[in-house]
């Protein structure tokens, strides 16, 4: 998965935001022997695709908040519908899912459940407080992946992702790292409403 991620750094990324969502939520579920396999097929693809793009001028976003679990793909395909593309999501079914490896070192059982629970601790969900290494996060990738925007994403009735939203959208204002709030469900019925606030933002930035 970081193969994948560290190849969404290009400009243009080499393969759509939806598809790479696609690919973290099989992740969750598809045998882990097949899924390296055909994944590491992919990025070989990737990497030649890589060296013969050219850049696009689409704006590049991060999407950060709420998982996005199968069939969540609505803000995907809207964004990635107008100029802009997704490179990175900053969530527990993006980055959180395969950062910070488990250390596979130890002599006991015990040794090796503390270092699971160890790696469990280190994500930056919003279930924990304080939660500054999101925000630490965010930053980071905006950096890394030469981002244009993010767009928090909170799906409804999340209320842990909805009471971070201030203080992580005060501290990317300080960084001038432009920031939109979208709070929806997995409805179709509000689409036409936030693809429009979706170019309204890109407008702006």
């Amino acid at each position: 998965m970081k193969r994948l991620y560290d190849l969404r750094k290009y400009k243009p990324s080499p393969i759509s935001g939806l598809d790479a969502l696609l690919i973290s939520q099989i992740a969750f579920y598809d045998d882990p022997h097949r899924f390296v396999e055909k994944l590491n097929e992919l990025c070989d693809e990737l990497d030649e695709r890589v060296k013969n793009s050219k850049e696009n001028g689409k704006k590049r976003l991060i999407i950060t908040g709420t998982p996005m679990a199968v069939p969540n793909w609505k803000l995907h395909s809207i964004i990635e519908s107008l100029n802009a593309e997704v490179v990175v999501e900053e969530t527990c079914t993006g980055t959180r899912y395969f950062e910070n490896e488990v250390c596979e070192e130890g002599e006991t059982l015990e040794d090796l459940i503390k270092n699971l629970a160890d790696r469990y601790l280190k994500i930056n969900c919003a279930c924990f407080t304080p939660n500054t290494g999101r925000i630490d996060d965010i930053i980071r990738y905006s950096k890394e992946y030469n981002v244009d925007g993010v767009i928090d994403f909170n799906l409804s009735f999340c209320n842990t992702y909805a009471v971070e939203h201030g203080s992580v959208e005060k501290a990317l204002k300080e960084k001038n790292i432009p920031i939109m709030h979208i709070e929806t469900d997995y409805s179709t019925e509000d689409s036409g409403q936030i693809k429009t606030r979706v170019e309204a933002f890109l407008e702006m930035i």
